[in-house]
């Protein structure tokens, strides 16, 4: 008698236990198979996925759900223009390696280089992050030291180098040499004649200076040859003019 009530005893308890009232209410869970297809039962509930494993291309799992990923991309064609694909998403360049056909990145971009070098850019301009442009910080480039470069002055419509310019311009070749650096060499003119032309004479000019100073022994890699023309010209008469023949070392 006591075993028939043991007996039934046990199937009660083994009914309850097994009794589907004793599974979680949905979406609470204790196992994958507490959840509706599909779903994994993630930290007691039901969710969508675990990882972005468990999601489509083009999706990830974010607070237990797949979502489309944002700017998804498998390459850089997928971007827009000037974006590359890095980590399946669009986004801007870090370096020049990052951009193809031989383009570079410029603030964040790939594109065209406009200049690669400070020679490459007109008068006045420097080339910063590959774009022709002012550089306000741009002094002079040379390292500190007590000597001082001196201003080198030409006779009218000339670019020819007498003795006398020629000792000034060794006098500054060994005081560049003693401060480092590099040097910019820049040719001026007064207002007169057109702009062209006192372009080409301030290039002249520099350039003939910046001989010498290559001769004497200066590499030609710490030079840089600009003509600022008639730009910086204050002159109003012959004592003025006087002052804008010349060139200038920064």
């Amino acid at each position: 008698m006591y075993t028939t009530r043991a007996a039934v005893l046990l199937l009660v308890l083994a009914a309850i236990v097994l009794s589907p009232a004793c599974k979680p209410k949905y979406p609470n869970c204790k196992k994958d198979s507490h959840c509706a297809e599909g779903e994994y039962c993630v930290n007691n509930l039901c969710q969508q996925c675990r990882d972005s494993g468990d999601c489509g291309e083009g999706q990830e799992c974010k607070d237990g759900a797949c979502t489309s990923i944002d700017s998804y991309c498998t390459d850089t064609s997928d971007c827009a223009d000037g974006q590359v694909c890095r980590d399946s998403r669009c986004g801007p360049c870090l370096t020049a390696g990052d951009c193809k056909d031989g383009k570079v990145c410029i603030d964040g971009l790939c594109g065209v280089a406009e200049c690669r070098t400070d020679e490459e850019c007109p008068a006045g301009l420097y080339c910063i992050n590959y774009r022709c442009q002012p550089n306000e910080q741009a002094g002079s480039q040379l390292g500190d030291g007590d000597c001082d470069v001196s201003t080198i002055y030409f006779e009218f419509d000339s670019s020819e180098i007498t003795r006398e310019m020629r000792r000034q311009i060794e006098a500054n070749y060994d005081c560049i040499r003693a401060r480092g650096g590099r040097v910019v060499i820049e040719g001026h003119c007064d207002p007169r004649g057109t702009t062209e032309y006192n372009l080409a004479l301030g290039e002249r000019r520099a350039r003939v200076v910046s001989k010498v100073i290559e001769t004497l022994g200066l590499e030609r890699e710490q030079i840089r040859v600009v003509s600022k023309g008639e730009e910086e010209a204050t002159g109003r008469d012959e004592s003025g003019w006087l002052k804008d023949r010349k060139v200038e070392f920064r």
